[in-house]
């Protein structure tokens, strides 16, 4: 759906939150930072994905910090305030009654976890790993409390959220979501649907998501290690499609828009060889006919979605994008690359960039802006101001600010600028292709000031938002 009003919003993850009024990382402090997002005259926040991420290697209880290792369905329990209230039998009721396409197979899957102290199914008893029928309603009924427990989480978990999107709605603010194209191996949908992704029940996967070295990537070779969906198999492809509709019908009571993370890869998707690196090869994904039944779905929903076309060999998806009206985005980041010395114009020529469009100064993906031009040249960022025409200085601050402003009044619709750019400061969100089974230090950023301190005047008069009708929002409750 084309964006018809301007919005300039945050991408910050619940995760990085620091509030003096409630727990850290908490919804609690989600409705804070709203306040904040209304007081600086933002409509918009891109919280990005809310699920369960899997355990760490190795231990029973501690989760990695990447949303992109996970669950892909449900919501985080660390979300939850230490004085969140508890669902009433009501809430509880209505809350099963509509999450049951869902919530029957993520609670029984969380018990069978906690159960065998893993979420590597692999190691599961041979007969549930497998989804035996018998087993399966053996091990439901033997576990009942435990599911129980799992749904009362849940339950809660949506109530405290339904009253963030409520103040959101409240102060017209969009809320922002992620569907990323992958699912971790220890997802509870891909034990569900393991038939329809390339692994072995019994030993590691041979071949992984990923991205090969390329002349044109902003990064080098990456292992991302999810399994890849069985995409060659004709046969397959609308059951993968059912999956995808379960989450987006999902995501559909949580967002007013959705990103689609890594769309290149309904198109061309890289199968990475964990044993050699001149064994990564490309494949043809399922193309613009599964593309356009996730987009016309995700509006039947009455969710807004947008896709990630950043990289190479994008011609077919940008082309079924404008089809279809469904924004793509624009990364000021990619802009230059100093270690290749080139300029990408869709990237530096802000004031053409199109108003049907997800403009980024940087992204959770890469560096800040003033991490960014710290890492350049001073004839580089010379080289950078005169392109863009903005005023020369050496401060590198003002430079940054010179360009968020610029992207802010470029002809895009929905500007989003990560909350360390409002803040000229260089604490990275993640790293890709650096992430570790163990003690990872990506998607730890906090914020080091508290939501209650953030400064207010961060927008000219120029870019305050004047029309707030064409704002579609989210009720809350539609869960509960």
């Amino acid at each position: 759906m084309s964006l018809q009003k301007k919005r300039i919003g945050t991408v910050l993850p619940m995760t990085s939150l620091v509030s003096k009024k409630s727990d850290d990382g908490t919804f609690a402090a989600g409705e804070v930072f709203i306040d904040w997002l209304a007081k600086t005259k933002q409509n918009a926040w891109q919280v990005l994905a809310l699920h369960q991420t899997q355990l760490e290697k190795g231990s029973s209880t501690k989760h990695i910090p990447s949303p992109y290792k996970g669950y892909g369905i449900g919501l985080d329990p660390r979300f939850l305030s230490s004085d969140a209230d508890q669902p009433s039998t009501k809430q509880l009721s209505n809350f099963i009654k509509n999450n049951h396409y869902w919530l029957e197979e993520y609670t029984l899957f969380c018990a069978l976890r906690d159960e065998f102290k893993t979420d590597d199914w692999r190691q599961w008893p041979t007969d549930i790993k497998k989804r035996n029928k018998n087993s399966v309603k053996k091990w439901q009924k033997k576990l009942t409390l435990q599911i129980n427990t799992h749904i009362r989480i849940q339950a809660q978990l949506h109530i405290c959220y339904g009253q963030l999107q409520k103040k959101a709605a409240a102060n017209e603010i969009l809320l922002i979501g992620d569907l990323p194209l992958y699912l971790s191996f220890n997802s509870p949908l891909v034990w569900q649907y393991q038939s329809l992704f390339e692994i072995n029940l019994d030993g590691k996967m041979q071949r992984t998501s990923g991205t090969p070295v390329s002349p044109k990537s902003h990064f080098k070779r990456q292992i991302w290690g999810h399994p890849l969906y069985k995409w060659q198999d004709k046969n397959l492809v609308s059951e993968i499609e059912k999956l995808f509709k379960i989450r987006l019908k999902y995501l559909a009571h949580l967002f007013d828009w959705v990103r689609l993370d890594h769309a290149k890869g309904l198109f061309v998707y890289a199968s990475m060889d964990l044993t050699s690196k001149k064994n990564d090869q490309y494949f043809a994904g399922p193309g613009r006919n599964f593309l356009k039944k996730i987009i016309d779905f995700t509006h039947q929903q009455n969710l807004s979605i947008y896709a990630e076309d950043t990289g190479d060999n994008l011609k077919e998806l940008r082309e079924c994008l404008r089809l279809h009206q469904t924004p793509g985005i624009k990364i000021f980041r990619y802009a230059y690359d100093e270690k290749k010395k080139i300029y990408t114009d869709q990237y530096l020529e802000i004031d053409r960039y199109q108003p049907n469009t997800f403009a980024y100064t940087t992204t959770h993906d890469t560096e800040t802006l003033m991490g960014y031009l710290q890492r350049l040249s001073s004839d580089e960022v010379d080289a950078l101001i005169k392109k863009l025409d903005i005023n020369k200085t050496t401060n590198l601050k003002k430079i940054a600010k010179q360009i968020k402003n610029k992207i802010i009044n470029s002809p895009a619709k929905m500007v989003l600028i990560t909350l360390q750019d409002w803040l000229y400061t260089t604490e990275r969100i993640n790293m890709p292709g650096t992430e570790e089974e163990i003690n990872d230090q990506n998607w730890r950023y906090q914020m080091n000031i508290p939501i209650e301190d953030l400064p207010t005047s961060l927008c000219t008069a120029s870019c305050v938002p004047a029309d707030f009708s064409a704002l579609r929002l989210k009720k809350s409750g539609s869960v509960i």
